[in-house]
Parts: C-alpha cells; sequence; structure tokens
C-alpha cells in the first residue's frame, strides 16, 4: 500500500527533473497580482491526471476562446512511457489567471480533448514540444486569448535590441496557484527555438513566450516555453532549497512559433486524442 502510494510521487519528482529549467544568477521573478487582467488572463495553470488520481500542475494559454497552446510533454509523459507506465494524461483540469490555491476569477473545466504536435508524438524531441488543449465551452466572463506571430529571423533579431521577452506561469517551487513573471533578454536564435535568459522552473514549461512589437502595444506571442540546460545535481538550477542559482551563460528555451508550426497549430494537429 505505502509503495503504490510513493511510485506515483517518485515519477512526478522524476518527470520534474526531466523539466528543468533555470534561474539566475539572480532570481527576477515577480508574482503577478492581478490576473484578472489580460495577457495574465490568459496564461491558464493546467493540472494534470496521468491515471493515478493525482494532480500534477503544468503552464498553457489561451489561443482562441475554447483552444491552449501548451508543451507536449506537459500532456504526454515520455518518461513514464520509457518505464511501460500510462503516458497520456486521462484528465486535465484548465484554470485561467489562477491568482492562489482558492482563487480563481474565470473559474476552471476540464479539458475535453488533447494532442500533441504530429512530429513529436511519432519521435520526442525538444524542437516539436508543443501540444494543444481543447475545451467544451468558452470561459465567461472571457480571459481574453493570445496571438500568435512567427517573425522572420531578421524580425526577431531587429526586436532584442529593443524589446525583452516575457514569461508568465505557474512554476512549482512557489506556493500553488500562483503566477509568476519575468521578462529578460533573447539570447539566441535557430531554426526552430530560441535561447533567453528569462528565469523559470519546472511547471514553467506550456508557458507563452511573448514580446511587444511596439511599445505599448499587444502582446504577441513567439515561442512556447519548454525547458533548460541539463540541471544541477542537486536538480533544476535555483529551483529547490540548496540548489544554488545559476551561472551566467546557461539559458532556458522554448520552440519557436515558425510559419509550418503555426499553420499546423491552427489546423488542430489533425484528429483529437
Amino acid at each position: 500500500m505505502t509503495l503504490f502510494g510513493e511510485v506515483p510521487f517518485a515519477l512526478d519528482r522524476l518527470a520534474d527533473e526531466a523539466d528543468y529549467a533555470v534561474v539566475g544568477p539572480t532570481d527576477g521573478r515577480t508574482r503577478i497580482a492581478h490576473t484578472n487582467r489580460f495577457p495574465h488572463s490568459a496564461v491558464c495553470h493546467i493540472e494534470r491526471d496521468f491515471g493515478d488520481g493525482r494532480l500534477t500542475g503544468c503552464t498553457a494559454f489561451l489561443i482562441s476562446p475554447t483552444r491552449l497552446l501548451t508543451a507536449a510533454h506537459c500532456i504526454t509523459s515520455p518518461i513514464r512511457q520509457r518505464l511501460g507506465l500510462p503516458n497520456l494524461a486521462v484528465r486535465i483540469r484548465v484554470t485561467p489567471g489562477r491568482a492562489s490555491r482558492d482563487a480563481r476569477p474565470f473559474g476552471w473545466q476540464w479539458a475535453k480533448q488533447w494532442r500533441v504536435n504530429p512530429p513529436y508524438r511519432r519521435r520526442p524531441s525538444a524542437l516539436h514540444d508543443v501540444g494543444l488543449i481543447d475545451l467544451e465551452r468558452p470561459f465567461s466572463p472571457s480571459p481574453a486569448f493570445f496571438r500568435l506571430w512567427s517573425p522572420s529571423r531578421q524580425d526577431i533579431e531587429r526586436l532584442r535590441a529593443s524589446r525583452l521577452l516575457h514569461i508568465s506561469g505557474y512554476p512549482a517551487d512557489k506556493p500553488d496557484g500562483t503566477q509568476w513573471e519575468h521578462s529578460e533578454r533573447l539570447d539566441r536564435i535557430t531554426e526552430r527555438q530560441l535561447f533567453y535568459s528569462v528565469d523559470t522552473c519546472p511547471g514553467h514549461s506550456g508557458a507563452p513566450v511573448w514580446i511587444h512589437r511596439q511599445l505599448g502595444g499587444a502582446p504577441f506571442v513567439i515561442a512556447v516555453h519548454t525547458a533548460g540546460p541539463r540541471p544541477h545535481s542537486g536538480g533544476a538550477w535555483g529551483c529547490r532549497p540548496g540548489v544554488p542559482l545559476a551561472p551566467a551563460g546557461l539559458f532556458n528555451r522554448g520552440v519557436r512559433i515558425t510559419p509550418d508550426l503555426q499553420r499546423s497549430i491552427l489546423s488542430g494537429f489533425g484528429p483529437g486524442k
């Protein structure tokens, strides 16, 4: 009986370590007080049940009244798959703009269906770590939703000289259900990923990476936050007591919204789960 209870917990910890991210060389994250205001209202706390009844957290964000974007590994677990265990979430609870354990300004609902990027389904890869979640109905009142943008490399190079990247989500090292944001510079661009020094911890995966094309303008999501560098031997850098903050030169990363990925997202990745 004890073993049955400990195995899911151990798996959750193992999954968290795989969902590594980095805080450092200082922790610049700030708690969002007014989560009922856009864009933070469109950032959602999602809680997944992988079949053992436990609900574990991740982040997603609304891209329409009834559709969310997240990281693929938030809804399917490669670690569970390697161990021969159920690896697809059987339930997902969605709470937009959650402010604390009990503060849910828009309520919550169970997701209708979910699916992962087809290339990730065939072979899990950091380059394709994106998933979709569909709702039965819109939230009322509406939390609003993000617009996606697939900027060219030239657009990104131009903007990174004058704009910061923003990431807001639900890190597991902070009080349950609280939303935290940090803004920092973009460091490096590859064909399918962005690398940045924005502070995140496990639980932030699936969060929107947004930028303002014009000063004071609307936020546009240009990537989905997914992970960071290999963790410290004690766990994700700066995300657990006793684990040091990351040294300079380590970066988090997200999957770029490229034109082909944006088309695939808008098409819904094909059949449901």
